[in-house]
This record gives C-alpha cells, structure tokens and sequence, in this order.
C-alpha cells in the first residue's frame, strides 16, 4: 500500500485591490458588485527596527526585585505565517520608560532561552499604548498549517515571556499586580 502525502502551505502575498472581485452575496440569493476602493495608499513592507533612544538607567526606580515580568506588563502574541508578533504594554508611564529600555532584542533573546529559533527579531515601541513589540522572524517553523510546533499560532509566546523573571522596581510591584 501506497500512501501520498501532500503538505501544505500558506504563503503570504500582496496584490492590488483591484484584482480582488468585490462582492456582497445576500442572503435572498443576491449578489451585489462592489467597486475597489479609490482611495488607497501602499506602505513600505518593512517596518523600521530599533532599539530605544536614549534608554534609562535601572537605578532610576530604586530597589528591584526579581519576579515575574507579567506582575505588571500585559501582553499579547500571534502568528503572521511563520513570523510571531509579540507585544507588551504598562499602564503607568514610568512603567513605559522602564519597559522600553528593558526590553531589548537581547533582553528578548534571553527571555526565551532555548525557545530562541535565532532567527532575526524587530523591534519598534508604541508610546501612545505604551507598548514595545517584537517580531520575531520564522520563530513558527513554517507557519501554522506546517508546523512541528505545539504552538504553531504562536499565542503561548507571550505568556511564555510574561512568566520569566527579572529585576522589576518595588515602586512598580507595590501599585498592585495585574
């Protein structure tokens, strides 16, 4: 007996609206064509990369203790094929000036441990959420349809990350844990 095996993939492409058929199918059985949209703009494919400028010093908040980084930065995380986006964001600014000098790429990298795939991470910070974000690239093996990865959406990255432990100011800790 012969068995044949397909895998499949998921490949992430662009292409112009315009070759996108529009339309709404109602349900008494119409179709309606709608127009791609005119009004549009095309971003660069790549988003900048960086690390925080000028970062601040860890005394600056006084004593630290060591515990969990999810005592007080709340995140999120998800795949975009076999990229993982993974994001953390404070409620406090002081809390933001410290998140975003915190969390490097190497600070990231060492977080992971033996999770780190070596593959590239971006970085670039969000200061209206007060938030630093990370992509990190082909962390997901293939993507989530060919994944060897039992977290092949890539949602337990941020949990992951939120329970390791490092220095976090007491002045932090004593607002309250989230």
């Amino acid at each position: 007996m012969h068995i044949n095996l397909i895998l499949h993939r998921y490949w992430v492409a662009l292409f112009p609206q315009k070759l996108a058929k529009h339309q709404v199918h109602t349900f008494d059985g119409k179709t309606i064509d709608i127009s791609p949209p005119t009004n549009t703009k095309v971003y660069s494919r790549q988003q900048p990369s960086y690390e925080t400028s000028p970062p601040v010093e860890a005394t600056t908040w006084g004593a630290t203790i060591k515990a969990p980084l999810g005592y007080i930065v709340h995140g999120r995380s998800g795949d975009k094929s076999s990229d993982c986006n993974v994001g953390f964001f404070v409620r406090n600014n002081d809390e933001w000036d410290w998140l975003r000098s915190t969390l490097t790429v190497a600070k990231i990298r060492e977080l992971l441990e033996e999770e780190d795939k070596g593959g590239k991470i971006d970085r670039f910070e969000i200061p209206g959420i007060k938030a630093v974000h990370f992509l990190l690239r082909d962390h997901l093996d293939r993507g989530v349809n060919s994944s060897s990865s039992y977290d092949c959406l890539g949602k337990n990255v941020c949990e992951y990350l939120r329970c390791k432990k490092l220095e976090i100011p007491t002045l932090f800790l004593d607002r309250g844990k989230i």
